[in-house]
């Protein structure tokens, strides 16, 4: 099936393509890149990311999380180039055969190919507002921040012109179109899409491994090598479409990936301190006036810097609209949970919640609670599994000595992990733990009566 015999490694698209500069990650080693791409990680808008912090206030909980976007689009960069290469020397005949398909690329399709997921990877969190996904709902709420990157690498007033000059014609609109998918994308490069954003894609890879490193923890770590090295691809005969698989000897690493993406996500992500800062930044932040953000360059002239200290100085003026919110924050004054979702709870126990929610309201009205209680599940993989094949879920491939099965079949992790879970809380100002334990219990009682 994979003729790897014939294939010769991609080349550059040029001389001045070879990576000649180097940057040291903590999670990856030397980062390596061309001319064209420094002046690319020179740009004012990449540069921005440096002071877009990757996990908003989580330094609140975990001091060491004060890493940036900058960073970990460098190391997606990387992680996706590895993936390529680790591809294109299972199946390159085919994959350059295929990338030959698209206007864009069929002068050196793999050199550009190639390319053109490098720069998916570097840029693909170009479009994050301060404090990234925390506040994008009220600071980028006519737009999520993929449909903003994909506008500012497409428009040659930002980097649309510079991205066809530096590298080829049509870079641009290619390099959008793995981002964030564009009317009349060519089905040919859904495969570059899934390397930097799929199921074992460098997005996922890489924020797992950099947050567990700066957040102090493991549980984010598994064998990023080993799951690259078992990666492989074929062309399916019907959507003629690459398709992504993973060989047997894969299968712990993988599983090893779904469980991190689990751990992070109970332990880190949704932590119940983070989850009440992040509230109170979008409470802040609906105090704007707004036409604050009602563009996409308002929204780019703010980065964590400046917000923080916006932060500072309403937190100092109580005259200020954003005053009660800006004064938790920088003081770290925040409400107590005393009670939260099991993990595994369905919508009933949502229902359930909320209702405890109410009563315990009303048995105490002298305090604030916060309710964070989602409606919609977690997601922690998309892995169709016996019996599961819903639309929403994917047949991820395994090949095993020639013939291809589905991970949801063969894994007995993945057979037993749910694909969703839930977490939530209701939040109580108060600082006397006697109170604040007592109305804890009281909120178990009333959970078992609900039941």
């Amino acid at each position: 099936m994979n003729d790897s015999a014939q294939f010769r490694p991609p080349k550059f698209l040029g001389p001045s393509h070879t990576p000649t500069h180097r940057m040291r990650c903590a999670v990856h080693g030397f980062i390596r890149f061309s001319d064209p791409e420094r002046k690319i990680i020179d740009h004012p808008l990449f540069r921005r990311l440096r002071h877009i912090r990757q996990l908003a206030l989580t330094e609140l909980i975990y001091p060491g999380a004060t890493h940036s976007r900058f960073e970990h689009s460098l190391g997606v960069m990387e992680i996706a180039t590895r993936i390529f290469d680790r591809l294109a020397a299972e199946n390159g005949v085919e994959m350059e055969s295929i990338f030959a398909g698209v206007d864009a690329l069929n002068e050196d399709p793999m050199a550009r190919a190639r390319q053109v997921c490098r720069l998916a990877g570097l840029l693909h969190d170009l479009g994050h507002c301060c404090f990234s996904h925390a506040a994008e709902k009220v600071i980028s709420h006519h737009a999520d921040h993929e449909s903003l990157t994909a506008m500012l690498l497409k428009e040659p007033a930002y980097l649309g012109q510079e991205l066809d000059q530096l590298f080829f014609p049509g870079c641009a609109d290619l390099t959008a179109s793995l981002i964030k998918r564009q009317p009349n994308s060519p089905p040919q490069i859904q495969v570059l899409r899934d390397i930097v954003s799929g199921q074992v894609d460098a997005d996922r890879s890489d924020y797992l491994l950099r947050d567990s490193l700066h957040c102090g923890v493991d549980y984010g770590r598994f064998d990023h090598l080993r799951l690259i090295e078992c990666l492989t691809s074929w062309k399916d005969e019907d959507s003629g479409e690459l398709v992504i698989g993973i060989k047997r000897d894969g299968i712990h690493s993988f599983e090893a990936m779904i469980l991190a993406r689990y751990q992070m996500n109970t332990q880190v992500y949704y932590h119940r301190l983070r989850r009440i800062y992040d509230y109170y930044l979008k409470e802040y932040f609906r105090t704007f006036d707004s036409t604050m953000f009602d563009t996409p360059d308002k929204i780019l002239e703010w980065n964590d810097i400046k917000a923080l200290n916006s932060l500072f100085v309403d937190a100092a003026n109580p005259d200020a609209p954003g005053h009660l919110w800006a004064k938790r924050i920088v003081e770290r004054q925040h409400h107590r949970d005393v009670f939260s979702l099991d993990e595994g709870d369905t919508s009933k126990g949502v229902k359930i919640a909320k209702r405890v929610s109410q009563r315990i309201q009303q048995k105490y009205p002298e305090v604030n609670f916060i309710e964070d209680l989602p409606d919609e599940p977690i997601s922690i993989h998309k892995i169709a599994r016996d019996n599961d094949r819903e639309q929403q879920q994917i047949d991820f491939p395994i090949l095993d000595r020639g013939k291809r099965t589905s991970l949801g079949d063969r894994s007995q992790i993945i057979k037993s992990l749910p694909p969703t879970f839930r977490i939530g809380y209701l939040f109580a100002d108060v600082a006397q733990k006697e109170l604040r334990d007592r109305i804890a219990a009281q909120c178990l009682v009333m959970r078992n009566e609900e039941m």
